[in-house]
């Protein structure tokens, strides 16, 4: 172990007997079971009310999450000599969701809806103000759309268009136009009725539902990673996941079909719920982060991971757009 994981875990109350490596963190075996320690880039407030809310979820779910530590000081994170924050968090031994094996993908997503039975009604202190406030997907989809604006005035200025900056601007009108498109199918009425329902409900979300953070320790489905806990329509949560499968998985509709029956034996979805899912798979939210990521790498390197993504994001179009009519028959 090396000194400045030492001197981090010396702040806490553990008898540490063996340490190793593990991704993005350091786990180590301890007198009070297995504990990670990772870096945290978040603001202090936001953690406690992550720690506070997260111990009154773990009451009502029947799987493993990985609950923050305090010091021996009562603080949440500690800091080494270079002014970078820690945390300490119970480790859980697993292995991530296989997208690939569908019965393992129905057993997850059956797991999500009753974590998100016990992230509804939890108790929020006053002071906790970010945590009552409801959805807004139109807002996500008006700053998401902006950036794939700005990407194409960007390469429309530069001098030099290699082949990434000419595929961007083939395929921009063509997904620009599904943007507008979810943007305008959730009406007045239906997104009325979404966020009554969260608000009534006092909906958490886990907000990083991705594979990497569903595990399968043993016979049980623990929830990992929940530094982006916060108030959302919980449906965010279904959309990630399941979008990650569905991409990796050549958008197969029967997959999507039959997880969404695992998530409705435990919470049932409104037609709402599922309009809201059509515009969220409809919006290109790949080509979105595509764009993102090339106003974000450095200049000076040419944009070939870029065009990689944006190759393999074509690819799969038609069968995306094969599932996304499908779907629109759930939404009737």
């Amino acid at each position: 172990m090396n000194d400045r994981a030492v001197s981090l875990f010396e702040k806490y109350n553990l008898n540490i007997e063996k340490t190793r490596k593990g991704r993005g963190a350091i786990i180590a075996e301890t007198d009070r079971g297995l504990v990670a320690l990772v870096e945290y880039h978040g603001p202090q407030d936001h953690l406690l009310q992550v720690e506070t809310l997260l111990r009154e979820v773990a009451q009502k779910y029947d799987g493993p999450l990985d609950l923050i530590m305090r010091t021996m000081d009562g603080e949440l994170f500690c800091s080494d000599y270079e002014g970078k924050k820690y945390i300490v968090k119970g480790y859980i031994e697993g292995r991530e969701c296989d997208v690939t094996d569908p019965e393992e993908c129905k057993t997850a997503i059956k797991a999500l809806a009753r974590l998100h039975l016990a992230m509804r009604n939890v108790k929020v202190p006053e002071d906790f103000a970010t945590f009552d406030k409801a959805d807004d997907l139109q807002e996500d989809f008006d700053r998401r759309t902006a950036e794939i604006v700005r990407t194409r005035n960007y390469i429309r200025k530069s001098p030099r268009k290699e082949e990434f900056e000419l595929a961007f601007l083939r395929s921009y009108d063509i997904y620009m136009e599904q943007a507008a498109v979810a943007y305008s199918f959730l009406d007045k009425d239906c997104i009325a009725v979404l966020r009554e329902k969260q608000m009534e409900e006092k909906m958490l979300v886990h907000g990083d539902c991705t594979q990497h953070n569903i595990l399968f320790a043993g016979k049980e489905v623990a929830f990992v990673n929940f530094e982006k806990l916060g108030a959302h329509l919980q449906l965010k949560d279904v959309y990630l996941f399941m979008r990650k499968v569905l991409e990796k998985n050549d958008w197969s509709y029967t997959m999507a079909e039959e997880m969404l029956k695992s998530y409705e034996q435990i919470i049932v979805l409104e037609r709402a719920e599922k309009s809201y899912l059509y515009a969220r798979f409809l919006y290109p939210e790949k080509f979105w982060k595509i764009a993102n990521g090339y106003l974000n790498r450095r200049k000076s390197v040419p944009a070939r991971r870029q065009q990689e993504k944006l190759s393999a994001f074509e690819e799969k179009e038609e069968k995306r757009q094969l599932f996304l009519n499908k779907w629109l028959e759930t939404c009737r």
